[in-house]
């Protein structure tokens, strides 16, 4: 576990300039729930922004953590090539400044090379970040990375994901010496598929998983595993069963992945848009009842492993109201009141 219990909040909209109304109903929703002052507040949507970032880093113990997405959205970004001033492009070396030759658009996975692409990738998010602040400063020195991917350990293509994933990381953490970056490590957000058994495969030296799994290490300050349970039945059992991965991390034979385990943060949504995949309230429940329900839901899940913090994932759509934003924050952070 960390010193600091940490809660950890991704995905909300922003609104337009200059009212950035989204942004606002999200911070307020932060300052009106009754976060512990110990507990660090990270929290940050998709790409870097100064409204957010600043409205993020005014909270109490709050500190900008923009969401960086490994799948590509649209043209032009990251994928498209290196977006840097001329003096810092003819510092790095040219052979990896172009498109990434990526198998599909869809596929967040190249032709080629798959470890070095990964690297050049995460090194782009990291030049994001690099001088968008104010007065061409850092905007900011931590970020969340979404995500370790499900293909890692589903599909015909583990091995080449499990490169491009480590090497994503890897320059994340690293970034451009070339440009004067120095490590930085952030939170790592992990895809439900991946937690229970990734743990349990076999590592050998010099794999591609264990690659992965020393990124991840190397990477994280603390480590999102996407629990994202469907709120039904009994909330012990549904916790009991959700805590399978962070068990298996700290029970391992590895040094490397019980650490991990000890950076964990249990992943959650605020439940009331039910996007396949991400859980939530699957039957259609009154927010007094999905609330009832996830208040034991958390309790329960922290009474099974020595969590780092709470995370909430989603705030958009149903999930945008103020009542259910309070409520999902408030829930995730009440474990850890003294």
């Amino acid at each position: 576990m960390t010193d600091q219990p940490a809660l950890v909040l991704a995905f909300f909209a922003i609104g337009d300039a200059p009212a950035y109304s989204g942004l606002h109903a999200f911070v307020h929703a932060v300052e009106q729930a009754q976060v512990p002052p110990q507990t660090v507040v990270y929290a940050g949507t998709y790409g870097p922004n100064r409204a957010t970032a600043d409205a993020i880093n005014a909270l109490p113990s709050g500190v900008y953590a923009p969401l960086l997405g490994i799948r590509q959205t649209g043209p032009g970004g990251p994928y498209s090539g290196r977006n840097l001033p001329p003096d810092d492009l003819r510092k790095l070396d040219p052979k990896y400044g172009g498109a990434i030759p990526l198998q599909s658009t869809i596929r967040p996975l190249p032709t080629h090379d798959y470890m070095n692409w990964g690297r050049e990738l995460g090194c782009r998010f990291r030049d994001s970040l690099r001088r968008s602040g104010a007065g061409g400063e850092p905007i900011a020195t931590t970020w969340q990375f979404d995500e370790v991917v499900a293909e890692v350990v589903l599909g015909s293509l583990t091995g080449p994901h499990r490169l491009f994933d480590a090497g994503i990381l890897q320059g994340l953490h690293i970034g451009r010496h070339e440009l004067g970056d120095h490590p930085q490590t952030g939170i790592v957000w992990a895809a439900r598929a991946t937690l229970a058994t990734m743990p349990v495969l076999p590592t050998p030296t010099g794999s591609p998983l264990a690659y992965l799994w020393d990124a991840i290490d190397a990477a994280s300050r603390l480590y999102v595993g996407e629990e994202y349970v469907d709120f039904s039945g009994d909330p012990a059992a549904a916790a009991r069963s959700s805590s399978t991965g962070q068990r298996r991390l700290l029970a391992s034979s590895g040094p490397v992945r019980r650490r991990i385990g000890h950076k964990y943060v249990a992943g959650m949504t605020p439940g009331m848009v039910t996007t396949p995949g991400l859980g939530g309230n699957v039957h259609g429940w009154s927010v007094a009842r999905v609330n009832t329900w996830r208040t034991g839901f958390v309790r329960a899940r922290a009474s099974l492993t020595p969590l780092s913090g709470f995370a909430q994932f989603n705030f958009t759509e149903a999930n945008s109201r103020p009542d259910v934003m309070r409520a999902a924050i408030e829930a995730a952070a009440a474990p850890f009141a003294t």
